[in-house]
């Protein structure tokens, strides 16, 4: 807006972002189920007014940013514009082929908003060895956060990197065997979802073996989205069920 300049950015490559109802505008009346729930890069950036520029209303900074994200595609999912409150507008910009982005609006005060913007963003798993053998030792199992292209299953370079620490695990306990288990999330058909997920369990399978391993000591099976450990309501949840689980045989 004018009339305003940054007064701190905050950028995160992966964070989380989760807005209770009483942290949004909500309308009287209206109701939201649940919290709202943001994973990805987050940007966040805070304005504060020039006393030497032309005073601006709450409701002018709203409506302005309003207009701009239309102009991009993007839809309202809170309340419209509430006189006096304090909470977030949120806005999402749904984009092709890929998760939306979140916009989140607060106007405080006339002389001071904040926005924070989360773009969709897979969070680029470091895996150790060791930190696997350990979670296989306590659970039975080790998750991995693999990320493939959409309704692909060709490893990445991160997904390489996973699979060396696999193999690093497997030769360092000759004795372990593993069944390589891909789970999805809830997106499109059930058989299309259990399909790409045993694709996807064989890839990393295929490539540990290129490690050195004998297949043998390995299993590949696709879950599909038959077994969630989050709420598929929302993409943070719906990323956690993309994953590739490694149990102990």
């Amino acid at each position: 807006m004018p009339g305003y300049s940054v007064r701190s950015k905050d950028v995160k490559s992966f964070d989380a972002v989760t807005l209770k109802p009483s942290d949004i505008v909500i309308a009287k009346g209206a109701k939201y189920e649940g919290p709202l729930a943001f994973e990805g890069k987050v940007t966040a950036l805070v304005y504060a007014f020039s006393s030497k520029s032309e005073k601006r209303s709450q409701v002018e900074i709203y409506r302005n940013y309003e207009a701009a994200i239309q102009k991009l595609g993007g839809k309202l999912l809170s309340s419209p514009y509430v006189d006096g409150s304090y909470g977030w507008h949120v806005f999402r910009i749904e984009q092709p082929n890929q998760a939306p982005i979140a916009v989140l609006l607060r106007i405080p005060y006339e002389t001071r908003y904040e926005l924070t913007i989360i773009e969709p963003k897979a969070m680029v798993q470091s895996v150790q060895a060791g930190q696997l053998a350990k979670e296989i030792a306590d659970s039975g199992f080790a998750t991995l956060y693999i990320n493939f292209d959409t309704n692909q299953a060709v490893l990445k370079e991160d997904g390489q990197a996973a699979v060396k620490e696999i193999a690093v695990l497997l030769k360092q306990q000759p004795q372990l065997k593993l069944s390589i288990e891909g789970h999805t999330d809830n997106v499109g058909q059930a058989a299309d979802n259990k399909k790409l997920s045993q694709a996807r369990a064989e890839a990393v399978l295929k490539a540990v073996v290129a490690q050195g391993i004998d297949g043998k000591r390995l299993a590949a099976v696709g879950r599909g989205q038959e077994v969630p450990v989050a709420d598929n309501r929302n993409e943070a949840g719906r990323a956690k069920n993309r994953r590739v689980e490694l149990v102990k045989s």
